[in-house]
């Protein structure tokens, strides 16, 4: 898996889900993956954030880009 250490823009197509913060010097890493056809985040974050809501979906906020097929 690719990391990235700045957030991906969220129209971007870097999935950009947040890997671990690095205490107090708000360093951070996260996914430099591509977003998965159609989905907010790669396959594996995004089913890893489908598992832990009540219904399986997940709602991004606008502006987030959808990955391209």
């Amino acid at each position: 898996m690719r990391t990235v250490d700045t957030e991906p823009a969220r129209s971007s197509q870097t999935c950009g889900y947040q890997l671990s913060t690095n205490g107090w010097d708000s360093s951070a890493s996260y996914c430099g993956e591509p977003k998965a056809p159609g989905l907010g985040y790669c396959q594996t974050h995004h089913d890893w954030v489908a598992a832990d809501t009540e219904d399986g979906i997940v709602r991004m906020a606008p502006g987030n880009a959808l990955g391209e097929g």
